[in-house]
């Protein structure tokens, strides 16, 4: 007998949400974007499914916004915050996702960053003390990244110390709750220095996935084509259902 045990990355459709999406596979098919009938009916839903989204973290629907997977909202999140919030120093640890490891390299290898790796304590925890320290003595504009769960170990992140220590230092934190969306209350109206959180859950359909916040701040198009978001080009035309 087969076991399956990586329900975090991906799931078996759940027969409740065949149902609410096939309506919007069969028969509401318009595209978000236009403003026929069609496209109008497809866009009530999203707009529908962002509003009770940012219920759930106590935020406008404004600052939720829809991309094709983690790997862009983190990618977003990083490349943006360097270049339109000028980071220029990025503290994180050595165990995040790829998508943050290999996006915070790349930016290393440009030249557009200094790179700082928190300490890590035997349990695989973040060294709060060591952090602090790097924030201390960090003269430039800087942001940390740390994921709330981790994805192979589950180690949990203290996002309240963090979140604490990234406004007492006026550093930026992204933060990665992956694993953790939907089953940790996590009111972003009371973590105001969390000014990247990203937010991104398997909807149990494998075509539906994902979605990334965007708090309080302006950024740049970082995709050119069809504008469709606050000047924002985002794979965000999905409709998630409650």
């Amino acid at each position: 007998m087969r076991v399956y045990f990586d329900n975090a990355a991906t799931t078996s459709l759940d027969p409740k949400v065949l149902e609410a999406m096939l309506p919007y596979l069969n028969n509401h098919y318009g595209n978000p974007s236009s403003i026929h009938s069609y496209g109008r009916e497809t866009r009530a839903a999203i707009e529908k499914a962002r509003k009770f989204i940012a219920g759930l973290f106590h935020v406008s629907p404004g600052e939720i916004f829809f991309t094709s997977g983690g790997t862009e909202a983190n990618n977003m999140a990083l490349q943006c915050s360097v270049r339109d919030l000028g980071v220029t120093h990025i503290v994180t640890s050595e165990i995040e996702h790829h998508a943050v490891t290999h996006t915070v390299e790349a930016l290393k290898a440009e030249g557009k960053i200094k790179l700082s790796y928190v300490k890590l304590l035997p349990d695989a925890s973040v060294d709060y003390e060591d952090l602090e320290n790097i924030l201390k003595n960090s003269s430039e504009k800087t942001l940390v990244s740390l994921m709330h769960a981790n994805n192979e170990i589950g180690v949990l992140l203290d996002i309240e110390k963090v979140s604490a220590l990234c406004q007492t230092y006026n550093a930026f934190f992204h933060c990665d709750t992956v694993q953790t969306m939907a089953h940790y209350p996590l009111d972003l109206q009371k973590r105001k220095s969390i000014l990247f959180p990203v937010q991104h859950i398997n909807f149990t359909d494998q075509k539906v996935s994902d979605l990334f916040m965007l708090m309080r701040m302006h950024i740049l198009n970082h995709l050119f084509t069809v504008v469709h978001k606050k000047g924002i080009c985002v794979q965000e035309q999905k409709i998630f259902t409650e």
